[in-house]
């Protein structure tokens, strides 16, 4: 995989000022924590949110949770992800000042095939709707993109906060298609 360490470095520090700011002016529901970014497609936005309920816990004493629902399959739709990966990262520059890419921040970086996902759920249900339907980290999140021979993979940050959510999707993910970065092979 040919990654260029240059862009790859600032885009992660981009990424990681912005969901930074997220945490600390949204409400932390999982699904739209991240998704700050939602264009409007024919008069509507890219996706919406819903809360669904189970008759089963997804962790002890939860039944719910929220899920996106996109107003396109984003994967059928030619350059879409590619259009929103510029889209987003020109969205977190205008949105940030110099002053805030000077915290640390702690997390991991997941990386999403996402031409080999299987569209069952599970990944967005277990994550509590931080990854989507279309085992997708969510948008603010990711700050590289790389196409190789077999797939494209989105590399996005997922605040330390946000791991564990996140590693329930990768656990439960049936075609791998979900990887940590430090595992991914």
């Amino acid at each position: 995989m040919d990654i260029d360490e240059d862009i790859f470095n600032a885009n992660l520090e981009l990424t990681k000022a912005y969901c930074r700011l997220r945490i600390e002016v949204e409400v932390k529901d999982n699904a739209k924590v991240f998704r700050s970014y939602n264009p409007m497609l024919d008069g509507k936005p890219l996706f919406c949110f819903k809360t669904e309920y189970f008759n089963f816990d997804i962790e002890p004493n939860l039944n719910h949770c929220t899920l996106t629902t996109w107003a396109i399959d984003p994967l059928d739709t030619k350059n879409t992800v590619e259009n929103l990966f510029v889209e987003q990262l020109a969205f977190k520059k205008e949105s940030l000042s110099d002053n805030e890419f000077k915290e640390q921040s702690v997390g991991k970086i997941i990386i999403s095939e996402i031409d080999y996902t299987f569209v069952d759920g599970a990944s967005e249900i277990q994550s509590l709707g931080l990854i989507d339907l279309y085992d997708m980290p969510p948008i603010d999140t990711w700050f590289y993109l790389v196409k190789t021979k077999e797939t494209r993979l989105v590399f996005a940050w997922i605040p330390d906060e946000f791991v564990h959510y996140a590693n329930e999707a990768v656990l439960v993910n049936c075609v791998d298609c979900i990887q940590w970065f430090e595992d991914y092979s």
